[in-house]
């Protein structure tokens, strides 16, 4: 049966550098074979870079689940209601947050701080820092925004956050005193039933990644692979663990999986 691969990004296709020359190799292989390859991100659109979206794959799931594109078309859009936005901007206003949005991403000035402060290897590049502020936005800017992540200062303010969050929105934790709140009925395990659920073919699910954002699709995913530089949680949940990124980890996962 031809499966459908669902992959992380960062630190899995990408490692915020290149993508390495052999998991292209391994995207072509299984492409020509009748495989669909599709990145399943966490990142909203417009923080995706745009050499990963020339890629031209089989589609693309944005911000955890709430879009998706499937053969150069939008078939799913679901932002995140502005008064819900208003309100974790409310609530979070001693934090640092960014609110995520498919066309852009704003971000709070101690966010920014932040992210200065994280960038000092340039993994998540000077885009992130360019983002405008919050105080410039547009109801049309609201209306765009996928998701919100979020640093807290300390554990208190943490738990005093989340407790003000209505059920029908989630929280993700992905570093320490960091996560990003999200709809509750989208994330990355809702991307794949999706996209399974819109071909009248039969496939198999395969899901590829390495951090606690990945963990819904590993566990949803009929086969689950986990990077050898991924986190714990992930390994554990995972039916296989190949070799790190840097170390031709995708392409190993590709062959075990037998897609070529």
């Amino acid at each position: 049966m031809k499966k459908i691969i669902f992959l992380d990004l960062d630190g899995t296709l990408w490692t915020f550098e290149k993508i390495p020359g052999s998991a292209l190799e391994a995207i072509e292989h299984a492409r020509k074979n009748g495989h669909k390859i599709y990145i399943n991100t966490g990142r909203t659109r417009c923080e995706v870079p745009q050499f990963l979206l020339d890629m031209n794959l089989d589609g693309y799931c944005f911000g955890s689940g709430s879009e998706i594109i499937i053969d150069n078309k939008q078939v799913l859009f679901e932002p995140l209601k502005k008064r819900d936005t208003q309100f974790i901007q409310h609530i979070a206003k001693d934090s640092g947050f960014s609110l995520e949005g498919s066309k852009m991403t704003f971000t709070s000035e101690k966010n920014r701080e932040r992210m200065r402060q994280f960038n000092t290897d340039n993994r998540m590049g000077n885009r992130f820092l360019s983002f405008p502020d919050i105080s410039t936005m547009t109801d049309d800017d609201y209306n765009q925004v996928m998701k919100v992540s979020i640093h807290f200062d300390s554990l208190s303010q943490r738990e005093e956050i989340l407790r003000q969050l209505p059920k029908h929105l989630t929280f993700t934790n992905f570093m320490h005193l960091g996560g990003e709140i999200t709809h509750s009925e989208c994330n990355k395990a809702t991307a794949i039933q999706f996209v399974k659920n819109y071909y009248e073919e039969e496939y198999k699910t395969v899901a590829i990644g390495d951090s606690e954002n990945d963990l819904p699709m590993l566990e949803y995913a009929d086969i689950s692979v986990a990077m050898g530089n991924g986190v714990k949680e992930v390994k554990e949940k995972a039916d296989y663990v190949t070799d790190k990124i840097d170390n031709d980890g995708l392409y190993k996962a590709f062959k075990y999986l037998k897609l070529f």
